[in-house]
């Protein structure tokens, strides 16, 4: 197994993203799996977290193995988690209107709240909770803008406006806010990254007391999200933010710009 660069020493623990890191899409970045692995072999912790709110945790951690990463439900935070820990300390009880997958809904539920299905009670919800998905409807958006018109609070997972994929980028959580804060005036409140509640979860799932490194793809919502948070935070050039985007970049400094994970957290191979 490969050793682990510097870099990699200098940290105990890691927060590390998924979608542009370990995967685009379908496919496997090349060099992230053993990446991964040789920081598990070190002995140190790891916590993934993901603004993708489509997955439920354990499809997360059935899709990791698939990719050669092992991985608990217990490592993996996704945005829905990070919603259910906000609506279940501040909607209790509370009647929501979903954009979201099923496990998204599921979520909600877990959190305490009753999710209307029924259009006629749509003004009368407490909560719009959006996180874009791949069956988003009209139908969709229109019940949000009403409910958040008459005022409900909208929750949002992120403001991530595009998200790497097979075929090139797509649109993400963002646009689904966008397009309900303009049509309702009304303004979201998002809990995934960069928001600190995401890093106040992943954090404390990862049990250590020394330092932390948080890596992503993402120069906004990632590595901003992580210096916002006390922690460092490093990018890599595998999903949305380039080089030229870094180079560009007035925010808080990464404190490394890697190609990939691999080059990032594994040691140089000898030359022979």
């Amino acid at each position: 197994m490969a050793g682990l660069s510097p870099l990699a020493q200098a940290y105990d623990g890691l927060i590390l993203d998924l979608d542009g890191c370990l995967w685009v899409g379908g496919r496997a970045i090349p060099g992230a799996a053993a990446a991964v692995n040789a920081w598990r072999g070190s002995g140190r912790a790891l916590v993934f977290l993901t603004n993708d709110p489509r997955s439920a945790p354990e499809d997360v951690v059935q899709r990791l193995w698939s990719h050669g990463v092992r991985a608990s439900q217990a490592e993996v935070v996704t945005s829905g988690v990070v919603m259910q820990d906000f609506l279940a300390d501040r909607f209790p009880g509370c009647t929501a209107v979903v954009v979201g997958s099923e496990a998204m809904v599921r979520h909600v539920r877990l959190a305490g709240l009753r999710v209307i299905a029924n259009e006629s009670l749509v003004p009368q919800a407490d909560v719009v909770v959006l996180a874009g998905y791949p069956g988003l409807t009209y139908e969709d958006l229109t019940w949000a803008v009403r409910a958040a018109y008459e005022g409900a609070t909208v929750v949002a997972t992120g403001r991530d406006h595009l998200v790497p994929s097979d075929a090139g980028v797509i649109p993400g959580t963002g646009g689904v806010v966008a397009y309900v804060e303009y049509c309702a005036g009304a303004e979201a409140i998002a809990v995934g990254k960069p928001g600190p509640d995401a890093w106040r979860i992943a954090r404390e799932r990862l049990v250590v007391d020394g330092p932390v490194l948080a890596v992503g793809d993402r120069l906004d919502s990632d590595v901003g999200g992580a210096v916002a948070a006390g922690l460092d935070g490093a990018l890599v050039l595998t999903g949305v933010s380039s080089r030229e985007m870094a180079d560009a970049w007035d925010g808080a400094a990464p404190v490394a710009v890697a190609r990939d994970l691999a080059a990032l957290l594994l040691a140089e191979l000898p030359q022979v």
